[in-house]
């Protein structure tokens, strides 16, 4: 299976939940406010196990939330897991549209094609009747999978920097508009309020309708609205680097090719007072 969206939905998942080569992840992260996992769902999607990018498949020595692991601890963790090379990986989340997204980017960043996120998540699936189980799944039989690590798809603070004044470059914040425009604190503490210079702010919910990412059409309508053009480098940043993904597959599915995600986000800039701050 490959094509240019990056989205499943529902039917076709349920159509080849049982084919040999399609793998199933639940994708969770922690609540921001207490840093507890999310509630319990009240359901899985047969064969799903859980990606853990909180704890498990992260970068150990990074000081920020589940930052990017290096190629050879995602590829080591994910052979845990029983991914192949030639595996169709489809992610969801609890939510509609969230976590996923991460999981998502994190692939295509290690070079896997057959990667898609299921449109809707969970309550989609639970929506159209489908079958759902009480227990995750606890078959796991090595992979093989070998990454391949596309630098070029994540962005650092020096990159970022040198964007926020470049032509054709768009950094764009995935956090609400208060957030974005420090009309409110950060729920992490010890961060700044406020934006990039020159950034942009594009809510990652203002992409989403009834838990579904939006038709293509209406997601370019969105870019264009903050004056984005097609072949411009488009960089996206959030609170730590979760949601910006939503706007990185929003962009794909508008048809944008120029795509980075900046790590660190707003966990990394809000916290160093060497990098401006617009509030």
């Amino acid at each position: 299976m490959q094509d240019t969206s990056a989205l499943v939905s529902p039917l076709w998942l349920n159509a080849h939940l049982d084919d040999a080569n399609t793998m199933v992840f639940m994708s969770t992260m922690n609540v921001i406010t207490t840093g507890e996992p999310e509630p319990a769902p009240a359901g899985y999607i047969p064969k799903a196990q859980v990606f853990d990018f909180e704890h498990q498949i992260c970068d150990p020595s990074s000081s920020l939330p589940h930052t990017m692991p290096s190629p050879e601890l995602f590829q080591r963790e994910v052979r845990k897991l029983g991914v192949n090379k030639d595996s169709i990986v489809i992610v969801y989340d609890n939510q509609g549209l969230f976590s996923a997204p991460r999981v998502w980017w994190m692939f295509k960043c290690m070079g896997h094609k057959e990667v898609y996120v299921l449109n809707g998540g969970f309550p989609a699936w639970q929506k159209a009747g489908f079958k759902c189980v009480e227990q995750l799944s606890l078959e796991k039989q090595e992979g093989d999978f070998i990454s391949q690590f596309h630098a070029q798809r994540v962005i650092d603070a020096n990159g970022v920097l040198a964007a926020l004044d470049a032509p054709n470059c768009h950094v764009i914040d995935a956090r609400s508009a208060d957030r974005f425009y420090a009309k409110v604190e950060e729920p992490r503490p010890h961060l700044r309020s406020g934006h990039m210079p020159n950034g942009l702010n594009l809510p990652f919910s203002d992409c989403i309708e009834n838990g579904q990412l939006l038709p293509p059409l209406k997601l370019q309508a969105r870019f264009d609205a903050l004056g984005v053009r097609e072949n411009d480098n488009l960089m996206f940043s959030c609170g730590s680097g979760v949601t910006a993904c939503v706007l990185a597959l929003a962009a794909n599915e508008a048809g944008y090719q120029n795509i980075q995600v900046y790590d660190g986000s707003w966990s990394e800039w809000g916290a160093d007072e060497r990098l401006p701050v617009v509030r």
